[in-house]
């Protein structure tokens, strides 16, 4: 093949995926799935977590971590946390109560009180802002009990030795309610 046909297929080549993409237009949004809200009530024990905790603190990561995986109506107790007074604990144990939308299908659908589309919700450092890379152990042990727990399909990295922005990523598929 000569030089000149050559070059010229690899451009055509290597503009092939533009086009295509600008072909396809802009991402369209998932479609919305008929939901109704769910009860979920479980207890997360945290055991030889690397630092303490405050009830507040722990009552703040669990309800942004609930918020971000589209819960509602969530009550969060604490226990055994280092409260001001008290000495340290290391292992709390979190009580949560809260309503998670369900997807229905079929003669289900009629039941909907909600709809819901499927989203990624990434945690790490910062996100939620109340996450910090200290929360390492935490989340690790939060994604075991509370989000594995749920079937939400974690897809957890912990490195808790590593650099702060780097030492922890979760992802799950959350089915968020469309507001």
């Amino acid at each position: 093949m000569n030089r000149r046909l050559r070059r010229g297929l690899l451009g055509v080549m290597s503009a092939l995926p533009a086009a295509l993409a600008l072909a396809a237009g802009p991402a369209l949004p998932l479609p919305a799935t008929p939901a109704e809200w769910m009860p979920h009530e479980l207890i997360v024990n945290l055991s030889d977590l690397p630092r303490a905790y405050s009830c507040n603190d722990l009552w703040y990561r669990f309800h942004d971590v609930l918020l971000a995986i589209g819960a509602r109506d969530e009550r969060i107790l604490t226990y055994d946390c280092r409260d001001s007074g008290a000495h340290a604990h290391a292992s709390p144990r979190v009580e949560l109560k809260f309503q998670l939308p369900t997807a229905l299908a079929g003669a289900d659908t009629r039941f909907a009180d909600v709809s819901a589309t499927t989203t990624t919700v990434r945690f790490a450092p910062g996100s939620p802002s109340s996450l910090s890379a200290e929360d390492c152990e935490l989340m690790r042990q939060l994604t075991a009990g509370l989000l594995t727990t749920l079937d939400l399909h974690a897809d957890a990295k912990f490195h808790c030795d590593a650099a702060p922005a780097e030492r922890f990523a979760v992802t799950v598929r959350a089915l968020l309610p469309k507001t």
